[in-house]
């Protein structure tokens, strides 16, 4: 067996040159308790991520969405260029039968008509000026005089 050292104090002198045979102590061997076998856990497999997958789909419809947005431009700018030229016609034309309408008639020649027909300038003609008065709207009762009208009636 082994020596135990009493503990009154600490002295770790050795008396002589011999030095003590340490014997191992055994350690008591108890009986390990066997536990049962942890049962195995369904472990869920997610082999797609859903924030994934989500964000592709967003994704895709954004470019869909932006496709169809180009195309929606694209013609309205056709559009818009057909209206340029379409107006430009209608300038071109309205040119045209400006030209025709002041070659159509002679201002001479209406001039005397108008006179003929006993037509005379503007600035020879006779104003008159006449004034107008208007009478003031009635001034509207304001929300006290309503409300002191109504107690007249309700006490009267």
């Amino acid at each position: 067996m082994a020596r135990i050292n009493e503990v009154r104090y600490v002295n770790f002198y050795t008396v002589g040159s011999a030095a003590y045979k340490v014997e191992p102590t055994q350690a008591q061997q108890t009986k390990k308790a066997q536990l049962p076998k942890p049962r195995k856990a369904r472990k869920i497999r997610v082999y797609v991520d859903p924030m994934a997958v989500l964000g592709m789909t967003v994704a895709f419809v954004m470019l869909i969405m932006m496709i169809s947005g180009m195309v929606q431009l694209h013609g309205v700018r056709q559009q818009e260029q057909r209206m340029e030229a379409y107006v430009q016609q209608l300038q071109q034309e309205n040119a045209k039968l400006e030209e025709q309408y002041h070659a159509g008639y002679d201002p001479e020649e209406i001039y005397e008509m108008a006179t003929a027909m006993g037509m005379i300038p503007a600035d020879q003609a006779q104003h008159i000026q006449v004034q107008v008065t208007l009478q003031e709207p009635e001034a509207e009762p304001t929300g006290w005089e309503n409300f002191c009208k109504f107690l007249a009636g309700l006490f009267a």
